[in-house]
């Protein structure tokens, strides 16, 4: 394709984001789905275009509306192509693959462009933040804010979960190597790969052979965090595609078993896929009608460890996903704080005494996070918090998340990965509960002497 052709197609692509609010990179799925033609090469630069636009798109809008172009995509990028010192008039040459033409008042004004008046724009415009979240994010980083923005608008590396049931770190290493492909070992998670730029992997063999799994280091570390263990029953009450519960499954070496829930069944349905390439063989699915399902009081005190992966604003994940940033509101969040205590109050019924609840989100802000769990905490007194068992790697570098003792933090720029919270809470054993466990481990002992 000409440069003008992968122009237009990101033209195309921002125009149907903004028509359906659909995520970027769905959109862009379907929309290669239906033009086979267009090569990896094509591919790849127009998704770096679509993504600079995306993750730069507010800057670019005071850009623009400092001349009174407009905001449209067309002018989007068209200002992508003058910052790249483009030539607009031989590139918007209306050619049927091409961008249209530029009116003339239009290419005036382009030339007329000071790129550097984004140097006196206010600071959410700067840091490419929708402005009524600001107070939130400044509440919930601090002194960390500014830098964890700007690492929001940094385009998020590739990382791979190596799957411990098929293959090792060094196999997957070496296929990689194989294909000549550049990618390196990360330092927290112990499964972890990582490509600094975009790579083609479904393609390769070893991903066929099920030896890894697509998966953010952060994603990987909350599985870590679960303390998955042979032969425990775990739910992951908010399963999704199951990222985290074929991670616990591989940590449990098959043994025990994982029930993955979720109300969303084509997600589950793409958890099947994986268990069948990756060996798992200790999962078993259960489609939610809604977070306070018949199953739950079914399963009540079934579980040595419930995780909850609560449906968030996924603030933390803005580096991988720039476009979710534009479709959140105020009140999107009080729906989404509100559904997510109903989760916890449901879900709270799974865990058996003694056992354990893992409340988590990919969000930064506190109002999904820490003062979601010190209200759960008030109103369930039967819970209480209780601190994590920090695994190696991560034990090894205290300096890259924040530990709280019952609250772990990752951050984009502290970490490396994308953000996300997650808590422990402990359901109280009572002393009847002591009395039972105590009967239970005599009769194993005697039955197996």
């Amino acid at each position: 394709m000409r440069h003008a052709a992968q122009l237009q197609a990101t033209i195309e692509l921002l125009d149907e984001i903004a028509e359906t609010k659909y995520p970027a990179d769905r959109i862009m799925s379907g929309y290669f789905k239906q033009r086979r033609y267009i090569g990896s090469k094509d591919k790849a630069a127009i998704s770096e275009n679509l993504y600079t636009i995306l993750r730069n798109r507010m800057r670019f809008e005071y850009i623009l509306n400092s001349k009174d172009l407009g905001v449209h995509s067309r002018m989007l990028v068209a200002l992508l192509l003058k910052m790249d010192d483009g030539d607009l008039y031989d590139t918007f040459d209306g050619d049927k693959y091409s961008p249209k033409r530029l009116r003339p008042g239009q290419l005036e004004r382009f030339a007329e462009l000071d790129l550097n008046v984004i140097d006196n724009a206010p600071m959410h415009v700067k840091l490419n933040v929708p402005e009524w979240i600001l107070p939130m994010l400044e509440n919930a980083l601090g002194e960390r804010f500014e830098e964890e923005m700007i690492a929001t608008n940094k385009m998020a590396t590739t990382d791979v979960r190596v799957n411990t049931l098929k293959s090792s770190v060094a196999a997957v290493e070496q296929a990689f190597a194989n294909v000549g492909y550049v990618a390196h070992k990360t330092e927290l998670s112990p499964w972890a790969i990582r490509f600094e730029k975009r790579v083609s992997l479904f393609g390769l063999p070893a991903f066929k052979q099920g030896w890894f799994e697509i998966q953010d280091e952060g994603s990987q570390l909350l599985a870590l965090l679960t303390g998955a263990k042979p032969g425990q029953k775990i739910v992951d009450f908010c399963a999704g595609a199951g990222g985290k519960t074929i991670a616990m499954a591989a940590m449990m070496e098959n043994k025990g078993t994982i029930y993955a829930c979720d109300v969303h069944t084509k997600r589950l349905e793409q958890l099947a896929k994986r268990t069948k390439r990756g060996g798992v063989h200790n999962v078993r699915t259960h489609i939610l009608s809604s977070e306070n399902d018949k199953w739950v009081k079914k399963h009540a005190a079934y579980a040595d460890t419930v995780l909850i992966d609560a449906p968030c604003t996924g603030t933390g994940t803005w580096r991988r996903s720039p476009d979710s940033r534009w479709n959140l509101n105020q009140q999107s969040v009080d729906n989404l704080v509100a559904l997510q205590q109903s989760i916890l109050q449901s879900a709270k019924r799974l865990v058996k005494p003694g056992g354990r609840l893992l409340y988590a989100t990919c969000s930064m802000l506190e109002e999904e996070n820490e003062q979601q769990v010190l209200k759960f905490l008030d109103n369930n007194p039967e819970f209480s918090a209780g601190e994590f068992e920090i695994p190696e790697p991560l034990a090894n570098h205290p300096e890259r998340f924040v530990n709280n003792g019952h609250e772990i933090r990752t951050f984009p720029a502290m970490t490396g990965t994308d953000g996300f919270y997650v808590a422990s809470l402990v359901r109280e054993l009572k002393q009847e509960d002591n009395e039972d466990k105590g009967a239970t481990e005599q009769q194993s002992e005697a039955a197996e002497s």
